[in-house]
């Protein structure tokens, strides 16, 4: 017997193809459902955990590349971007706001860093490298204002993975940005005391003489404008490592007196502007070193310069001691489910089988109504019904 016959009603089959049969239609649901639950389950890719430093650092990247000043890591903003990112794992929920209508401001007061003057977050979900969350960001006006933003000073982030839904394994980025208040002292303007009456000889005052003349008043002389402190850079300089996904970074704390215009600092081979701190005269910085540099044995030189190009420097031989290192020093690998992707092109290859599948039963229900021909115990309308129910259940309840 040919193919044809068995799609198509003919006298050579009796008019009862197998297409239209029970049969087929338990071959048909079979194949289908035995692809949805056993392709997507088993289609699922290693993916590396996204490097927080290395994300903070193409951050930094997008800044200076712009002329904007690279942010600060601070620690503080880790710590709450750490616990905003586990609790979005932990109730299953990305967005600002978490379930109790709450933002992040709070957990980030919680760790210490207040008073604040402004802060930002960028979140991100299923990706599952660096170079791919900061594109996304950079290509989103609301998230790409938040990382070239100029009053932001100190970044934190965090990359936390989990389990974010049932059967769902991911990765969520938390990035927080953050400037502090910063105290400044006024110097207030020498008091001129007033002129006292010039005594006389004998120590009593000059009376005056009654005339109609008037006294010319002495003009003051004008107060001389306070100058400006020489520029000075105090012998002790504060020096604080941390660890952070393999690399250690020395943050910096010195005093400079004076107005300088710019103050640098060189450790090594990198050299890096200093910002003004919370306190007046204080200048912070940050350098970041592979864990395998030798730190042990190297000179910081720090150097300040005023608006008229008077230069200063200060260099301190420091002894830098390694980092303790970290609890966790590398990121988890974890199963990412490539299943949107799967179940979508089985959807396609569905429809196209059951549009293929749907004709048939057309064409068998065509031929038999224009020949007029009975059948007992079989016909394709019932099957074009149960057909249709398959697939509405199938395409539109989300492959229950």
């Amino acid at each position: 017997m040919k193919l044809k016959h068995y799609l198509f009603p003919s006298e050579y089959n009796d008019y009862r193809p197998w297409i239209i049969t029970p049969s087929a239609l338990a071959v048909f649901c079979l194949i289908i459902w035995g692809l949805r639950f056993s392709v997507p389950a088993a289609i699922t890719f290693a993916a590396s955990g996204i490097d927080a430093y290395d994300l903070m650092k193409k951050i930094n990247s997008e800044r200076t590349q712009r002329f904007i000043p690279a942010l600060i890591t601070n620690q503080k903003l880790i710590t709450a971007a750490t616990a905003k990112g586990k609790d979005m794992i932990a109730r299953s929920y990305f967005a600002h706001v978490d379930p109790d209508g709450n933002y992040v401001w709070p957990r980030i007061e919680a760790t210490g860093y207040q008073p604040y003057l402004t802060l930002g977050e960028n979140l991100a979900m299923d990706f599952n490298s660096a170079d791919s969350v900061i594109s996304a960001w950079m290509n989103s006006p609301t998230h790409r204002a938040n990382i070239v933003n100029e009053k932001f000073e100190d970044q934190g982030l965090a990359s936390t993975a989990g389990t974010f839904e049932p059967q769902r394994d991911t990765i969520v980025v938390v990035s927080l940005f953050g400037t502090l208040y910063k105290t400044k002292t006024v110097t207030q303007a020498p008091v001129t005391p007033a002129p006292t009456p010039r005594p006389s000889e004998t120590g009593t005052a000059v009376p005056a003489k009654s005339s109609h003349k008037k006294t010319p008043t002495p003009k003051p002389s004008p107060t001389p404008e306070p100058t400006a402190p020489p520029l000075t850079i105090y012998k002790e300089v504060k020096i604080r490592t941390t660890s952070l996904s393999g690399h250690t970074m020395v943050n910096i704390d010195v005093v400079i007196n004076g107005s300088p215009a710019l103050a640098t600092a060189r450790l090594k081979s990198q050299s890096i502007t200093l910002i003004p701190g919370t306190i007046a005269g204080q200048y912070l910085g940050s350098f970041t070193f592979d864990n395998t540099e030798d730190l042990s044995k190297v000179a910081l030189t720090v150097e300040a310069r005023d608006k008229n190009g008077t230069k200063v420097n200060q260099v301190f031989p420091i002894k830098i001691a390694l980092p303790a290192p970290e609890v966790v020093t590398t990121t988890p690998v974890i199963p990412v489910s490539n299943e949107a992707g799967v179940i979508k092109t089985l959807r396609i290859i569905f429809g196209i089988f059951a549009g293929i599948y749907m004709a048939f039963l057309l064409v068998d229900a065509i031929i038999i109504h224009r020949g007029q021909i009975k059948r007992v115990g079989i016909h394709s309308n019932p099957h074009i019904l149960v057909l249709f129910l398959i697939a509405a259940v199938s395409l539109f309840a989300n492959w229950l």
